[in-house]
């Protein structure tokens, strides 16, 4: 080690850097065939193998599972109604023995206020005592029928009183009572209704048929649905509307042995809430007019040609008018167009009065019926369609 140094220490300064250049690449020779030599004996370490699993799932496994949850809850269900039956028999059982109990109690309340007389003594007789008093009897129930849509309640013991047979044959009258109301109704015949004077005394008659519950006061409502109902209606030229006016009701049981026909007061209302249906006003009486102005036209040339066949002459006796030989074609043909023309005047003008404005209105219109004065429907009973009559 001393002789290194001795030997580094003599050496030049070029040389001693050589030197050290020397060892410094010496050095990294050796390491990296050390490293070499050892990566080449170690070799790249051998691949893990991994066995592959397969997945996969059993066919028709859902449907197993659903199957299964709903054989669970059919179960369930038929526990829950088996449990509901075993508490039925038992409310049936308890009310039995109740009955029973009760039949019992019954009996001999009865035995204790009604005593068994004991048996006479031999060669003495007794008057039996009187027979224990029925229960009395629980009068029947007032018996319901319905009659199409209409249901009528009727007391059997109204029949069966003794009384005149007038009174009991008003009493056996059913009859329904229906108060001011209101229903939708549906116009089935449309109409042409006149606007003159004269049409409120020959009115048009319509067909409605209501679509919907009658609305009572009090909000409640009333089955009329199906029912047919006439009304009268005569046409307002100022207003452009149509009034109408309800005559009858009609309205048949489903099984046709019962019906109701009588007269209602009311008027119908349109979709504005206000009385009487707008429509649309149709006047044809202008081609009239204009025929009859034509005709008057002709009278006037007529008239003319008259006038210009005439020599008119003032004398102290008077006018007087004298037709010139010459002229008399033209008075003719002017006597003939005046008189003609006056009379074709007064058909067309006839023609044009009959022809008033009228107000068109079309079927299948949706109205409001208004019944302004409660009535009681009487119901009768009729045989329709042939049916065999059991009322």
């Amino acid at each position: 080690m001393t002789s290194l140094r001795e030997f580094f220490s003599r050496l030049s300064p070029g040389q001693k850097r050589g030197a050290v250049l020397l060892l410094l690449i010496a050095s990294v020779l050796a390491v990296g065939f050390t490293g070499y030599k050892y990566s080449r004996s170690a070799g790249p370490p051998a691949p893990v193998s991994e066995k592959k699993k397969d997945l996969s799932l059993e066919p028709r496994l859902m449907e197993k599972s659903l199957f299964m949850e709903s054989q669970k809850e059919l179960r369930r269900q038929e526990a829950g109604l088996s449990e509901l039956r075993r508490e039925m028999e038992e409310l049936k059982k308890q009310k039995r023995e109740a009955d029973t109990n009760g039949k019992e109690a019954a009996v001999g309340d009865q035995k204790e206020r009604f005593p068994i007389p004991p048996p006479p003594p031999p060669g003495e007789f007794r008057i039996p005592p009187p027979p224990a008093p029925s229960p009395a009897a629980r009068p029947p129930d007032p018996q319901r029928e319905i009659l199409g849509e209409i249901m009528v309640v009727s007391n059997p013991h109204a029949r069966t009183a003794k009384a005149n047979p007038e009174e009991e044959k008003k009493k056996e009258k059913r009859s329904v009572y229906l108060p001011p109301s209101f229903m939708e109704a549906t116009l089935l015949t449309g109409l042409d209704a006149e606007t003159v004077e004269s049409a409120r005394g020959n009115p048009e008659p319509v067909l409605l048929r209501i679509k919907d519950l009658a609305v009572l006061p009090n909000r409640i409502k009333a089955n009329l649905k199906g029912c047919f109902v006439i009304a009268h209606g005569f046409g307002r030229l100022s207003k452009e509307r149509v009034e109408l006016r309800l005559v009858t009701l009609s309205c048949l049981a489903k099984d046709g042995q019962a019906v109701i026909d009588q007269a209602l007061k009311g008027y119908i209302a349109d979709e504005d809430g206000k009385n009487g249906l707008r429509g649309e006003v149709v006047s044809r009486m202008g081609s009239s007019v204009a025929r009859a102005a034509l005709a008057g036209f002709f009278g006037g040339a007529g008239d003319a040609f008259r006038a210009a066949a005439n020599t008119t002459s003032v004398s102290p006796l008077g006018t007087t008018q004298t037709v010139q030989p010459g002229n008399i074609g033209i008075a003719a043909i002017g006597g003939g167009l005046s008189g003609g023309s006056d009379q074709l005047e007064k058909l067309y003008l006839d023609l044009a009065r009959q022809a008033t404005p009228i107000i068109e209105i079309g079927a299948t219109k949706t109205v409001t019926l208004v019944v302004t004065e409660g009535i009681d429907l009487i119901i009768k009973d009729v045989c329709i369609g042939g049916q065999q009559c059991v009322r």
